[in-house]
């Protein structure tokens, strides 16, 4: 289930893409998996329950931890509720849940789409079995934003899960660059399971940087020039220096 955050407003400055961009680099899609969360929805009255399924995104970082975000989870994470990775029913267990608490009656359409919950958009579990085709990348530093070179989001494709790397036609840095949204190509905007897709750079000596993850999509106001303009059809992503990723400890 994908939700959709409309009119937000931020003041942005925009930033065309750094570098020429190249074939895409080796590794670029090591990881990429499918997860569904599934669980039961109970109704009002005895006996009224619906089977239901979430559909999203996530990445190995390691050959036992995937990275998504926390949206998609209806309830909590529970270590007790498996869910399911490339066709795998998996078992782990929680290293770290930005919504940790308040997820219940979150209304998510209703909220700025960069309060301080929108920002810890994540999730990090570590499974039982190990995964071993994850993805060897390095989480992006704050000071090293410019230094990122040919960028990629990462996703997987809704009518045959093929994994896709698809160009932005911009990224937008915050003025702060805190925040990152991009433009992607009219024909790669639907059709995707966009919700925990890997946005994967590379530095000028080749390394695979992992910027972040994409939690949402939307409209926004940005300043541009000093004037601001409505840009549709934005993607939001969650950069990688906002995920704690010092709380990894793989065996």
């Amino acid at each position: 289930m994908k939700r959709v955050m409309c009119y937000v407003v931020l003041v942005l400055c925009v930033i065309p893409l750094a570098g020429c961009l190249h074939a895409p680099p080796a590794g670029l899609t090591r990881g990429v998996v499918e997860i569904k969360d599934t669980w039961v929805w109970e109704g009002d009255h005895p006996g009224q329950s619906i089977t239901l399924t979430n559909t999203l995104t996530g990445i190995f970082i390691g050959e036992h931890t995937v990275l998504t975000v926390a949206h998609t989870f209806e309830d909590e994470p529970e270590s007790d509720h498996p869910i399911t990775i490339d066709g795998r029913t998996l078992e782990y267990t929680i290293i770290a849940d930005g919504w940790e608490g308040i997820r219940g009656d979150w209304a998510l359409e209703d909220k700025p789409a960069y309060g301080d919950v929108i920002q810890e958009d994540y999730v990090l579990l570590k499974t039982t079995e190990p995964f071993s085709d994850f993805a060897r990348l390095v989480p992006l530093e704050y000071e090293r934003i410019g230094e990122i070179r040919n960028l990629y989001l990462v996703t997987r494709r809704k009518d045959t899960g093929e994994v896709k790397a698809i160009v932005p036609k911009r990224v937008n840095y915050g003025n702060d660059r805190k925040d990152i949204t991009l433009d992607l190509p009219r024909w790669a905007r639907d059709g995707f399971y966009f919700s925990g897709s890997p946005l994967i750079g590379t530095y000028e000596d080749g390394t695979l940087v992992l910027v972040g993850i994409e939690t949402s999509h939307g409209d926004v106001l940005m300043e541009i020039d000093g004037k601001q303009r409505r840009l549709d059809h934005q993607f939001f992503i969650l950069p990688a220096y906002r995920i704690p990723f010092d709380l990894i400890a793989e065996p």
